[in-house]
């Protein structure tokens, strides 16, 4: 009898227990997500990004947000390369909302782009590449990806090197 009874107890423990953890699954579901991606929150115009660069009548730019790359090792010794963080912005024409919506559609293969880029680089090879030489290797690669419109022009917000 006493056997029955704390089965009987464990058994509605176990109940309760599975009802809290069903209910919190479905309120979390259900509830609204409070913080978003800052990305999303951006190009929803949610937000802003006050490092960006200022959009005139003619252009407008679109952040593919920050990367962190490792670039090619440089000896035999190190494993890993140098680490570098980027963060592009492509311009394109004002108020394209077509090439806009392609640039969010591909904003992964871009951003791919970029990684490969400077992760096939060691960091004296990005450096003795001049700035103009990158950005205009790089427009050609992001273009040739691109078949509603053309970046004309790439910018950095951040483009540092961690030793």
């Amino acid at each position: 009898m006493k056997i029955e009874f704390l089965n009987k107890i464990l058994l509605a423990i176990i109940i309760f227990l599975l009802l809290v953890i069903a209910g919190g699954t479905i309120i979390a579901k259900i509830s609204p997500k409070k913080s978003q991606d800052p990305h999303v929150l951006i190009a929803s115009g949610k937000a802003e990004n006050l490092a960006k660069p200022a959009d005139t009548s003619d252009v407008t730019y679109f952040e593919l947000g920050t990367l962190r790359i490792s670039t090619l090792n440089e000896d035999e010794e190190n494993m890993m390369g140098v680490g570098m963080v980027l963060s592009p912005w492509l311009a394109y024409p004002a108020g394209d909302s077509i090439f806009y919506e392609e640039l969010m559609r591909k904003k992964g293969l871009l951003r791919g782009i970029f990684l490969q880029y400077f992760s096939e680089k060691t960091k004296e090879e990005i450096l003795s590449i001049s700035e103009e030489a990158t950005i205009e290797k790089l427009k050609t690669l992001v273009n040739n990806e691109l078949s509603l419109g053309k970046t004309s022009d790439i910018y950095f917000t951040d483009y540092l090197f961690l030793e």
